[in-house]
């Protein structure tokens, strides 16, 4: 029996180094066999958003085909001359959903977004934050006007708030490197009726730029400040308005404790006797008698 034991254990130990053998075999031929690859136009430096792509600013390289984006281009002739519709980086592949509509020209109008218009606001170089504003900034828009009850005050108000900057001047392309950017004129996107409000503004008063924070959405709900209001805090008087009373405060007291009734006096207890007087003869003789308690 101890032979045949022998015999089995040594069989199974052949046929596992056969197993183990043919597994490293096929793993040696899967890893020299070559990775299946495809041609992708690729940037070969950055591109500006809403530029035209030009040769010299693409490349082909072979990507391994699972690597390969969703409807990446493989030709540079197919891409050169189209406009970008983002921004695209250097290395990065090209792929329609980067690019603008065939026959879209370079310019600012790929920046806008649906349902809204690029209208230009004059600054000076205090109004636009001594240059720090760029493109992609969000700001609210300052209107200084005449009061029309008073025509020796004015008053400020912000009356748009959260407005995207399309361009600054001529540059549609934020600088990489954060630098001023001096200019004149400012791009806003605004809706038909901002538009026309805005026009108005800009006619009868001074319109000034406020930059707002990065990622802050909230909405501006202001009164507006007027000359008056100015002139009230320099000489330290105050113009909130006054509140209204607090409702009187209701207290609750206990009430006084009931006092206690008089107590009454037990009656005096009957007599022992009683006396009758009994006429006898017209003549009047009392008598007494002993009276009877109940128990």
């Amino acid at each position: 029996m101890g032979g045949r034991y022998k015999l089995v254990f040594w069989g199974a130990i052949l046929v596992a180094a056969a197993a183990t053998f043919g597994a490293y075999r096929l793993l040696a031929a899967n890893s020299r066999a070559e990775v299946a690859t495809r041609s992708v136009v690729v940037a070969s430096r950055d591109i500006p958003e809403g530029s035209t792509i030009d040769r010299i600013a693409l490349a082909t390289a072979q990507w391994p085909m699972q690597a390969v984006p969703v409807g990446a281009f493989a030709s540079i002739d197919s891409v050169a001359g189209r406009v970008a519709r983002v921004a695209v980086y250097n290395g990065e592949a090209i792929v329609p959903g980067r690019l603008a509509p065939v026959g879209t020209g370079p310019g600012l109008e790929l920046k806008i977004p649906p349902g809204q218009r690029a209208m230009a606001v004059r600054i000076n170089d205090v109004a636009g934050i001594s240059g720090l504003l760029q493109p992609n900034s969000r700001v609210d828009v300052l209107v200084t006007i005449r009061d029309d009850k008073a025509a020796d005050k004015q008053v400020a108000k912000l009356f748009m708030s959260n407005m995207l900057v399309l361009s600054v001047g001529t540059e549609v392309q934020r600088d990489s490197q954060g630098k001023p950017n001096n200019a004149t004129t400012v791009t806003l996107a605004v809706t038909p009726e901002e538009a026309e409000r805005l026009a108005i503004a800009m006619n009868t008063g001074s319109i000034q730029l406020v930059l707002r924070g990065y990622g802050d959405p909230d909405s501006v709900r202001t009164k507006g400040a007027s000359s008056g209001d100015v002139l009230n805090q320099l000489r330290g008087t105050s113009t909130v308005v006054p509140q209204k009373a607090a409702p009187p405060k209701i207290v609750y007291r206990p009430l006084p404790a009931p006092k206690p009734e008089p107590k009454k006096e037990a009656p005096p207890p009957p007599p022992d006797s009683a006396r009758v007087e009994v006429y006898r003869a017209g003549k009047a003789v009392q008598q007494k008698f002993d009276t009877v308690t109940k128990r």
